[in-house]
């Protein structure tokens, strides 16, 4: 339970207690991953939960009150807590709570006003801790990991892979697949396995695996399409660790490309490295998107590069802020944030590629480690 967080919360919402139903926001003030809600007081947090959570919770919250409400009903808790005459306001999660859900809760807690706190829990979680910042470091080691071992199913030779390549040539026993042979479909599905037998206990998002002109759709969904020699393949994959997401993008080459693809591909990256070069505590993220933006655009393809250059990771896999031409937010140390231009061309097809950096007040670390040479599947 994060204690100072959660005085300082009330403090700044001008409540004496909150009532706390987003599950990333539980999460991070108490370590309750099950379903419920959460009450905080200046006397600390109470879980109100159902059987089904009520040994886990204990086990995860220690300091906590847990309430098992199968029983007494799962308003009840909180009834009685607006009931205290010490409970006047009692703060909620306007951006997260739905109007219907709203408006039983004002009917049940009519003891006590209840008053939106906007994004005020949520902005808790912007600057990581440095165990948070490794816990999710090793959720893009996943990925790099399970990126490495597709890549070597497809016939691409270990030292184009680098180190990661390398490292998991130790123990990778090929399953040897032929591009032209696989689907989408079939590629995600193989990725997402990698993911899991690596370490993950889920997927931060559905797996995309765009290929030929559906790379011009930037969150296209795999199909039943068969790749094609002279494609690109843009695989954005991520995973859960211990809570934290992971974000990463590559785009390959099913055999030799076209000049204009190669072209693409050569911006996009000049783009990403002048960005990561030059991001660091202090710009706002307006700046920083420009930084890649001005690249593209100076390239011919600014009508090409719809999305904004990156979005913060967390216990979310969007999370704030980012980096686009409208944040105005300063960036600080400790944020961990997606650097991804891309350029998609329709028609033509598409490229993407992103790592996840953890942002230092005279740069970035870099979580991902896979290759970004253009790499070509023969």
């Amino acid at each position: 339970m994060k204690t100072e967080l959660i005085i300082g919360l009330l403090e700044t919402i001008k409540a004496d207690a909150a009532l706390i139903t987003d599950p990333a926001n539980m999460r991070y003030l108490t370590g309750f991953t099950g379903e419920g809600y959460v009450l905080l007081t200046s006397e600390g947090a109470q879980i109100v939960t159902d059987s089904r959570y009520t040994i886990a919770a204990k086990k995860e919250c220690p300091g906590c009150k847990v309430t098992q409400w199968d029983k007494i009903g799962i308003y009840k808790p909180a009834m009685l807590l607006s009931q205290n005459p010490k409970i006047k306001k009692i703060g909620f999660e306007d951006t997260y709570m739905r109007v219907s859900a709203y408006k039983t809760w004002e009917k049940k807690l009519r003891d006590a006003k209840l008053v939106p706190i906007k994004d005020n829990a949520t902005r808790l979680r912007r600057v990581k801790s440095e165990e948070e910042i490794e816990t999710i470091a090793e959720a893009e080691a996943i990925g790099d990991r399970a990126f490495a071992r597709l890549m070597i199913d497809l016939g691409v030779d270990v030292d184009k892979l680098g180190s990661i390549g390398k490292e998991v040539s130790k123990y990778h026993i090929p399953t040897y697949i032929k591009a032209t042979e696989s689907t989408e479909k079939q590629i995600a599905a193989k990725l997402e396995f990698y993911m899991k037998d690596e370490g993950a206990e889920g997927l931060s998002f559905e797996t995309i695996a765009a290929s030929g002109l559906n790379g011009a759709m930037p969150h296209a969904v795999p199909q039943d399409k068969l790749l094609e020699k002279g494609e690109l393949l843009t695989l954005d994959f991520g995973c859960v660790y211990n809570g934290y997401c992971s974000d990463m993008t590559r785009t390959v080459a099913v055999g030799k490309v076209s000049d204009e693809l190669q072209k693409i591909y050569n911006i996009v990256k000049k783009a990403q490295e002048t960005a990561l070069e030059k991001i660091h505590a202090g710009i706002t993220g307006a700046e920083a998107d420009k930084l890649a933006r001005d690249v593209i655009e100076k390239a011919g393809y600014g009508d090409h590069f719809g999305h904004s250059l990156g979005h913060s990771v967390g216990l979310e896999i969007h999370e704030s802020p980012g980096f686009s031409r409208k944040e105005k937010s300063v960036i600080e140390s400790g944020m961990v944030i997606s650097v991804e231009p891309g350029i998609y061309v329709e028609g033509v097809g598409g490229v993407r590629i992103e790592d996840l950096v953890a942002v230092t007040d005279t740069g970035v670390r870099n979580l991902a480690g896979s290759v970004k040479e253009l790499i070509i599947i023969d």
